[in-house]
């Protein structure tokens, strides 16, 4: 339901129609936040790529207690902290049929009023929305937050990082006293990449050149980790990533237990879930021309993707074909998608990417992760 919110403010946002909500700080150049939030972390996040504007909403879902909507107020001024504006998004009614819309209305009219924030109310549709209150200007001081010191991605950036090296990062991580994150890592890179000890995710050992440059792959496991949820911004290992770490310790990193769990962060906390739904909404768009072959259909997704405002315009010059290029092997190697007969290509020529939708439910629900 807050993808379908998220979904339909943007479309609106990209195609002029905002004008009811928006400010002109949130123009047709706004895209879906390309950050990473530790605490507290937005359902749903824009920025314009031109004014460097941002926005965080709370998405509250229906049939919950008053008491739920009234702590999505507090969530929403929380916002203001890291995001120039914010907003909470719920159904007219809780589930007692108090009208607790209107009531939030009330009590940020009386003693809110001059804050940036809006609200939007529901009835049976999430993005059949209302505009209970549009956004107003700023006038505090701007965050200092700046997203473009991190990934262009609204999702997890995971690059070379296997399980195997995940569990060993995690344990030195753990290990260590005072958080540093540079420091645990030039542990690992000597003690197991420089050393042949470092394995992929088919259990086979990489070779690595002593004079191999750390930082590329420093600053890819720092995003990856912090942006699931493993680790904070200090470097600091988070319940998660305890969690993630004793199921390794117990059954190994990779055991189906390991990964399972791992496949969770990374689709909830590193939100791939919502890019596969991006995905797969934009997929069924494409022509049959732009499906034959995976270099016509990544590069049809990536055109269809930053239409949409999901990804950031394509930068001239870029070093890489396409934007989603890892994403895949990483979902490949989790079980998340489908193979092509009984074979290891996943790409399927006509259809695209089709995705392992019994694995991804159970990893997510309620009993996903489990062990």
């Amino acid at each position: 339901m807050a993808l379908e919110v998220s979904s339909a403010l943007l479309h609106q946002l990209r195609t002029g129609q905002a004008t009811g909500w928006a400010t002109q700080r949130l123009s047709n150049q706004s895209i879906l936040w390309p950050g990473i939030a530790d605490w507290p972390r937005p359902d749903i996040a824009f920025q314009d790529i031109n004014t460097g504007a941002t926005l965080a909403l709370e998405f509250k879902p229906p049939n919950h207690s008053k008491r739920e909507y009234v702590t999505g107020l507090g969530q929403m001024l929380t916002y203001l902290q890291d995001f120039e504006f914010s907003g909470l998004v719920l159904p007219e009614r809780s589930s007692d049929g108090f009208e607790i819309a209107r009531f939030i209305t009330d009590t940020i009219s009386s003693n809110l009023n001059d804050l940036p924030i809006m609200l939007l109310s529901y009835d049976k549709m999430a993005s059949d929305f209302s505009v209970l209150r549009p956004l107003k200007a700023r006038t505090t001081t701007l965050p200092a937050r700046s997203s473009r010191s991190g990934p262009r991605t609204f999702w997890a950036y995971w690059r070379d990082l296997s399980n195997f090296e995940l569990f060993e990062l995690l344990r030195i991580i753990d290990s260590s006293g005072k958080p540093d994150f540079s420091r645990d890592f030039q542990k690992f890179w000597k003690s197991f990449v420089l050393k042949n000890k470092a394995r992929r995710w088919e259990g086979t050992f990489r070779q690595k050149n002593p004079n191999s440059i750390v930082s590329p792959e420093r600053i890819n496991a720092f995003y990856a980790m912090r942006h699931c949820g493993l680790m904070d911004s200090e470097g600091r290992i988070t319940l998660a990533g305890l969690k993630l770490l004793h199921v390794g310790k117990i059954y190994g990193p990779d055991s189906e237990a390991f990964l399972n769990l791992l496949a969770r962060s990374i689709l909830i906390d590193g939100r791939h879930l919502d890019l596969i739904f991006w995905i797969e909404g934009q997929t069924r768009q494409l022509g049959p021309s732009q499906k034959t072959t995976s270099t016509a259909y990544l590069a049809a997704l990536d055109s269809r993707l930053a239409a949409a405002g999901v990804i950031a315009p394509r930068v001239k010059g870029a070093s890489k074909a396409n934007f989603i290029r890892d994403e895949p092997k990483l979902w490949n190697k989790l079980g998340l998608i489908e193979h092509k007969g009984s074979g290891s290509q996943y790409f399927q020529s006509g259809s695209g990417y089709l995705f392992n939708w019994r694995k991804i439910l159970s990893v997510t629900g309620t009993e996903g992760g489990d062990f």
